[in-house]
């Protein structure tokens, strides 16, 4: 209990650090977008500040000591540059707008709060750990990443490949980490800033959807389309057929919906290429790397984006505070963080350029330097040290392929390309393109005239950005895995939705008196919502054991005996409780974790199987890798890539540990082995 109050007033702390900053530097916004955007800042101070420090005195205590003691200097900087303009009221637009983000935000938040809990090994009644379908995969990744940062050196080496510095974005996981080092438990931490950050991204994205969106109303089909979004997809999964003379039934498909994995409506490559899976539950909630990106890329496009929209010079204070966030992206999220750079191109091109007026050009293009000069200063040694290296020491980044996984491998689209994101995105994708059909007015000094003028302007400028986005996604593979480009087109649809929100309520406008139009809204409905509503029920149900008892008591043995950062020999099996459990190094993890992050695992697996194999022959692995421990298990004794010989660990090292039945063993490796 004490690690848990210890870890919460350490966030509070840092919440607080960052309202009072806002307060201090941009009193001239809104109170509600103010806070929020004070509530970011200072998670986003915690997850930085505790790692620059520990680059001098480890991730320990210490450095979080340190980091605090950087917050009241920064409070102080902020005080004494504090803009002091008396802050803008609470008036009853505000409450209203408050009231409408509780309305979005809060049934959203308690489903992700639930499907966190039973997502981020929950600990089931026999003691096992449970997770859900769309974490089975993932998670343990990042439970590796959070356990072994603990009291880690940095340059953060990555303990799923010994000797590799860890490239991947990791400040999802270090923020969970912290937490776990004040003592709350791993399940707990995990859920616990899972939640906060897509509480952080619901109401950063309501917030900007108010801010863009024209016409009454909109902003909630808008947010409603992002966050559940899934296609048409269920035309395709619950339809009825017969095959090989079988009769499948709408409800056998549903319970193959329901029970099967990866059935679902929106992600079901095979048989029916289903890829625009749904936000919340395939991307938020197992992927923490997208989910910290999009935690901090909500408040950039919150400062970015409206005054844009509307005309307005971006405060100095504020144009700093968007450059040092979007500096700090890379090591968060790398394609949230190059989503927002071809936004900003996008956008500065046509702020810039939008009309003859010459003169002016460098008058508007002033900002741009100051924020891109503060975002380039951040941002680049992360690139060169960490994102570039990982990149360019593989063969399989950064390739070119026209429409991302329709085309696999190249060979050839799946579907026609229309019909793809048709079926794929559905009715959004439409109102999308048709919004950007849109035309200034004819006559400009027509009533609501200049209302409509913006609105086109608005739309144009927004999609300078999201289209160069949406162009490069369908043009360039950012990593092996093809499929993963959608982290850069959901970020064109989020831009995109508002526009699209505001022509759906158009057309609802002009529909008027119309017999049939609330059912046409409400067909019109069904189909953008039903599919998702069918994920996130089957998620909601999927329950799947990921670790056994006696892999959590192994896992528990090993962090009170052994010492931290230790070098393990083990399979490569993804569920392993060596790695994700007690955070300890590993040799070689699975191939689903280090190939698509640039690594070739093949000359290093053949040493491993070689030692399992022979270990007396091939005693030099523990003096070229100094391992520490062997651990053995069930999946080493069946593992298809090598026949191990256990026999042979046992004439040559002691066990140190062997629950009952055998099941898990650990041989510690003498010194003598490693000199």
């Amino acid at each position: 209990m004490l690690g848990i109050l210890c870890s919460l007033f350490f966030l509070l702390f840092f919440l607080a650090g960052g309202v009072f900053l806002t307060r201090m530097l941009l009193p001239r916004r809104k109170p509600v977008l103010r806070v929020y955007l004070g509530l970011s800042l200072g998670l986003f101070l915690m997850m930085w500040l505790p790692v620059l420090w520990a680059y001098a005195v480890r991730f320990s205590y210490a450095a979080h000591g340190l980091a605090a003691g950087s917050l009241v200097v920064l409070c102080v900087l902020g005080w004494v540059c504090r803009d002091q303009t008396k802050p803008a009221p609470m008036d009853e637009q505000q409450k209203k707008l408050l009231l409408a983000l509780a309305v979005m935000v809060i049934p959203l938040g308690v489903v992700s709060g639930y499907l966190q809990y039973t997502h981020s090994i929950r600990l089931a009644a026999d003691g096992s750990y449970h997770v859900g379908q769309s974490t089975y995969g993932d998670l343990s990744l990042h439970l590796a990443i959070c356990t072994s940062i603990i009291n880690a050196k940095f340059p953060l080496e990555n303990s799923l490949m010994l000797g590799a510095t860890m490239a991947y974005p990791y400040l999802s996981d270090s923020v969970a980490s912290t937490f776990y080092l004040f003592g709350m438990p791993l399940n707990a931490a995990m859920a616990f800033t899972g939640t906060l950050m897509m509480l952080l991204t619901y109401t950063g994205y309501g917030l900007l959807a108010d801010q863009l969106c024209r016409k009454r109303g909109a902003r909630w089909l808008a947010f409603f389309l992002l966050f559940l979004n899934g296609g048409l997809g269920f035309f395709f999964t619950l339809s009825g057929r017969v095959e090989d003379g079988v009769t499948t039934t709408f409800w056998d498909n549903l319970r193959t919906v329901m029970q099967g994995y990866y059935k679902t409506p929106t992600n079901q490559p095979d048989p029916n290429n289903l890829r625009w899976s749904n936000i919340v539950v395939d991307l938020l909630i197992p992927q923490r790397g997208l989910l910290g990106g999009w935690t901090m890329l909500m408040p950039c496009l919150n400062l970015l984006l409206p005054p844009l929209c509307r005309g307005e010079k971006h405060e100095t204070r504020a144009l700093v505070m968007l450059g040092v966030m979007a500096g700090g992206l890379p090591l968060l999220h790398t394609h949230s963080y190059l989503a927002l750079v071809l936004l900003s191109l996008g956008a500065c091109a046509y702020s810039v350029f939008r009309d003859g007026d010459r003169a002016g050009r460098w008058k508007r293009f002033r900002p741009w330097v100051l924020y891109a000069a503060i975002a380039a200063a951040l941002s680049l040694p992360q690139l060169l040290c960490f994102t570039f290296v990982q990149a360019t020491e593989s063969n399989h980044f950064l390739r070119f392929q026209f429409n991302w996984c329709n085309n696999r491998g190249g060979r050839g689209l799946v579907d026609p390309y229309f019909f793809f994101y048709i079926k794929n995105v559905g009715f959004p994708y439409l109102l999308i393109l048709l919004a950007l059909l849109k035309r200034k007015p004819k006559h400009p000094q027509a009533p609501g005239a200049a209302e409509e003028a913006a609105a086109v302007r608005q739309n144009r400028l927004i999609a300078c950005g999201a289209f160069l986005i949406y162009g490069i996604a369908e043009f360039i593979l950012f990593q092996p895995n093809e499929y993963d480009n959608n982290k850069l087109l959901y970020v064109w649809f989020a831009l995109c939705l508002p526009m699209a929100a505001d022509y759906a309520v158009e057309i609802w406008q002009r529909l008027k008196g119309l017999a049939g139009r609330r059912v046409i809204a409400g067909l019109f409905l069904f189909c953008c919502f039903f599919g998702p509503a069918l994920t996130l029920a089957r998620e909601w149900v999927s329950d799947y054991q990921a670790y056994s008892r006696s892999d959590i008591q192994a896992a528990e043995f090993i962090k009170e005996n052994t010492p931290e950062h230790s070098v393990w020999l083990t399979g490569n099996e993804h569920l392993n409780p060596v790695s994700s459990l007690a955070g300890r190094t590993i040799l070689c993890s699975s191939e689903s974790y280090l190939y698509y992050h640039g690594f070739d695992t093949w000359p290093r697996r053949m040493e491993i199987a070689a030692f399992f194999e022979d270990p007396a022959e091939n005693l030099s692995l523990l003096k070229k890798y100094q391992v520490e421990y062997i651990f053995v298990s069930s999946y080493e004794r069946s593992a298809s890539w090598f026949d191990l010989n256990e026999s042979a660990l046992e004439a040559l090292f002691p066990v140190i540990y062997e629950d009952e039945g055998g099941q898990h063993r650990i041989f510690q490796i003498p010194e003598e082995y490693r000199q």
